[in-house]
């Protein structure tokens, strides 16, 4: 069988799918991630660090043996905030055009739209809503947040803001634990940013929230206390508001040390999630919601089915 793989290249990690196209089920096929933390430094120099390049290039290296060893006739990658937002972000293109591989840069909104069309497919076969409910996505990333309104036929609006678990650890966290001060910080900006977008938000008839991205399928694992993640157990999952604010809680006294023990917590990830964790509670406690779906279909999904058509095997 000949088979595809799609890349997305974030701030914080990238990430592989490798699908084939006659058998598209995407909670059986193999995903892979590595984080690289490319993003870092990025909003305050706007340069790619010559360490978050060299890392991220040999994840990429290797996603490419993978992708040989299966098969895989067609590789296609999409890089989103920290690759957009770098002055120097030719150097790292051109380090990866290199080893073979062809980045299309894409901006917040097409990243909204490929999140938004992994979710349609993902609930498409999991009938979790009718195809004229209107959803709101939330894709929360290291660099941005993305939130789209849509329905099976239609996106009706979609924003993707500066914000990301990534970003506002590097904007505001100096102390570890997180001083109380930071802590304050971080939620008036994070309010500050989503304010004029809640009040957007409300005007349309939301069904459900489903979130896609890091933070919030590692707030599902954690919950669900997932030694080994689980694709198929976390896919659909609800996330009680409540529980990613116990979980926060305690996070937020621990250091990146002790919160690297917390089960279902990847230990790279032991420095940002509290910031991630922060987005997430206050976008729910502005629109009101008690929770969050987790979906495992996101823009990696959503970028296969949008290409897949274009595509001669």
């Amino acid at each position: 069988m000949k088979k595809i793989a799609c890349i997305d290249i974030g701030t914080n990690s990238v990430r592989m799918i490798v699908l084939d196209p006659l058998n598209s089920d995407c909670i059986e096929a193999d995903k892979y991630m590595e984080t690289t933390r490319i993003g870092r430094g990025v909003d305050k120099n706007k340069l790619l660090s010559e360490e978050g390049i060299t890392r991220t290039v040999e994840a990429l290296r290797h996603f490419v043996e993978i992708a040989k060893g299966e098969g895989v006739v067609e590789i296609i990658a999409i890089a989103t905030s920290a690759v957009r937002d770098a002055s120097n972000r030719d150097v790292f293109l051109n380090k990866v055009k290199a080893i073979g591989i062809d980045v299309e840069m894409i901006s917040g909104e097409e990243e909204a739209r490929l999140g938004f069309l992994g979710v349609a497919k993902g609930v498409e076969q999991s009938g979790l809503v009718k195809k004229e409910d209107n959803i709101l996505v939330v894709d929360i990333g290291g660099g941005s947040t993305e939130l789209i309104v849509g329905n099976g036929s239609e996106i009706l609006y979609s924003i993707s803001l500066d914000i990301g678990a990534v970003r506002l650890h590097d904007k505001f966290v100096s102390e570890d634990p997180v001083a109380l001060t930071e802590q304050q910080e971080i939620a008036d900006y994070i309010r500050q940013i989503i304010k004029p977008e809640i009040e957007k938000l409300q005007t349309y008839d939301i069904k459900q929230v489903i979130g896609i991205g890091g933070t919030i399928s590692t707030a599902g694992s954690m919950v669900l206390e997932m030694e080994i993640y689980n694709r198929k157990r976390i896919h659909n999952y609800y996330v009680l508001l409540d529980n990613v604010y116990q979980l926060n809680r305690k996070l937020l006294t621990q250091t990146v040390k002790e919160r690297q023990e917390h089960v279902g917590l990847q230990p790279k990830r032991a420095d940002i999630i509290p910031c991630g964790f922060m987005i997430l509670q206050l976008l729910l406690l502005s629109l009101e919601r008690d929770g969050i779906s987790i979906s495992e279909y996101d823009n990696l999904e959503g970028l296969f089915f949008d290409k897949i058509d274009k595509i001669t095997l």
